[in-house]
């Protein structure tokens, strides 16, 4: 925790010119830096034989340091604490990198990124739907792909219509070590099939491997609609996934989840149901996960502010059996 406060006090030690300038299109302009803050800080109570443990807990929190360093090249920089298990199996909140990377638009509508810095699938969720603060999204949750970030380089294409993110990774995720010489290509298109661009379909694929002949392949298509008034998801994850050499597992899923809602601000009720198979070759694994609660969402000067309260509940589909019942109390505070 020492290191986030020393490069909290090294940021806001910047000049304040530094901070607050705008540009007039001369070198001398930059460069311009900018921070903010996103944390994620909840209550979680296990209701279902753990022995009624519960905690307080930060899930996430983003100190984002942000460089123009001329008209058509950015930086950066985002330490990360979050919990972390150590070698003695004791809990910690850990300061990580979570971005380090340098943004280069080369045209109005195409960029490279290179380093520490998104893959095109969470980043992409997280921009469509807000509640990343309940919890890993549904590819996260399986175990598909390790976090938002990874060390790599990657091109980024936007029209009105339709954008897309290509990338080569080291696929380890959020700044892991390379162990292997194997890479992870990844890619994501994203339509607007129509004038109404709420309404967007996106395909993802990544194409991997854990070492020779262990693959980690992951396709993901999704469809979302969102309205001033509500906003729904559904997703279809197929993969062909293989961490421990002895075989490959096949894995599939189906996550929905709705939001009805006051409007971008006020009181709103969320639900959420996923099906997981997690080997297709294994009977009567399947599980379902039901969630569902409400929050409330609202500005405080230039900062939103969300309360979320979720009841979580997993299910062995084959006989019903009650796995994990979980209480969530989130707050999101970003600015």
């Amino acid at each position: 925790m020492s290191k986030l406060l020393l490069t909290a006090l090294l940021v806001a030690s910047l000049p304040g010119t530094a901070l607050a300038q705008t540009s007039t299109g001369t070198s001398s302009d930059f460069p311009e830096v900018t921070f903010g803050v996103l944390t994620y800080f909840g209550y979680s109570a296990e209701l279902h034989e753990a022995d009624n443990f519960n905690e307080f807990n930060v899930t996430r929190g983003y100190l984002d340091i942000r460089a123009r360093l001329s008209e058509r090249l950015r930086f950066r920089f985002t330490p990360d604490v979050r919990p972390t298990t150590d070698v003695d199996l004791n809990s910690n909140l850990a300061l990580r990198l979570e971005y380090a990377s340098l943004d280069f638009q080369v045209t109005d509508r195409t960029s490279v990124l290179l380093g520490l810095h998104e893959m095109p699938w969470l980043a992409f969720e997280e921009s469509v739907n807000r509640y990343r603060v309940i919890g890993p999204f549904f590819s996260e949750r399986m175990g598909l792909i390790p976090g938002p970030t990874d060390l790599g380089a990657s091109v980024k294409f936007a029209r009105e219509d339709m954008d897309i993110h290509v990338g080569v990774y080291n696929g380890e995720g959020q700044g892991r070590a390379e162990l292997d010489a194997y890479k992870s290509l990844d890619g994501r298109v994203t339509v607007r099939p129509f004038a109404d661009e709420n309404l967007t379909v996106s395909g993802f694929y990544q194409y991997g491997w854990y070492a020779r002949d262990r693959p980690r392949n992951v396709a993901i298509v999704m469809g979302s609609y969102e309205h001033p008034n509500a906003f729904v998801t559904a997703q279809y994850l197929s993969a062909t996934d293989n961490p421990f050499v002895a075989v490959d597992i096949q894995r599939k899923g189906l996550s929905l989840f709705g939001e009805g809602r006051q409007g971008p601000t006020g009181w709103a009720v969320v639900g959420g149901l996923d099906f997981i198979d997690p080997d297709g070759d294994a009977e009567n694994d399947g599980e379902r996960r039901l969630i569902f609660g409400g929050a409330h969402w609202g500005d405080v000067g230039a900062a939103r502010l969300g309360f979320v309260v979720t009841l979580e509940q997993t299910y062995r589909t084959a006989n019903d059996q009650l796995l994990q019942r979980r209480l969530l109390a989130q707050t999101h505070v970003e600015f």
